[in-house]
């Protein structure tokens, strides 16, 4: 794989990744936008964010696997943006909306919406996206000694996240109950376990 290569699949996954998770999403309402409510738009942030995250793993083990390949122009502050405004508003308009039909705060008003019988997904949601969040301080730090000695730590923390939110979705996601993009998503998880397995396995090399 050359550079040129890598750019093209590592701009083309941001693009084919998105469009799979808007299109599952529309479907799910007959793209009957106008009638949409905040209950209806929250899911499709969390399919983006995770989905684009995936693309992550995909490029970075791509990326060990080809020693001297950078990453494409600006990949990593325009995914970044859109890893962290959907991580945001997945959960963060849920919150709003519950809390304006006086259901309260989180995590309550989460398990609320979905359940009891659905609380333990709730929970794993919910302790992905602060593990997701801690990477944006932790990888500020990564010069840092302390940092640099536990970074194996902090990147396996991301793949179990990775992990948690994927069983999060099969859980929780009513785009993820049967049909074609429950495969999809299958398929995008299974293909995270060889990356896990080169990304860390260079971590701790480096160490």
């Amino acid at each position: 794989m050359n550079q040129k290569t890598l750019d093209l699949t590592a701009w083309s996954l941001v693009v084919l990744s998105i469009s799979l998770a808007v299109i599952s999403w529309g479907n799910g309402f007959s793209w009957n936008i106008e009638s949409l409510n905040a209950y209806q738009w929250f899911p499709l942030f969390g399919l983006v964010a995770w989905m684009t995250m995936w693309g992550h793993y995909i490029i970075g083990a791509s990326r060990i696997k080809n020693k001297g390949l950078q990453k494409p122009k600006y990949y990593s502050t325009i995914t970044g943006y859109i890893v962290l405004a959907s991580l945001l508003l997945h959960p963060g308009i849920l919150a709003y909306e519950q809390k304006e039909n006086g259901q309260g705060l989180p995590p309550d008003s989460f398990i609320d919406y979905a359940g009891q019988s659905l609380k333990l997904a709730v929970f794993i949601g919910t302790l992905s996206l602060f593990i997701f969040l801690s990477y944006e301080i932790f990888s500020r730090m990564k010069k840092t000694d302390y940092i640099k000695k536990v970074w194996p730590v902090i990147s396996v923390s991301q793949s179990l996240a990775m992990i948690l939110i994927f069983v999060h979705g099969l859980r929780l996601g009513s785009n993820l109950g049967s049909g074609w993009f429950r495969i999809v998503w299958i398929i995008y998880g299974l293909a995270l376990i060889p990356c896990f397995y080169i990304i860390h396995k260079q971590d701790f090399e480096k160490q």
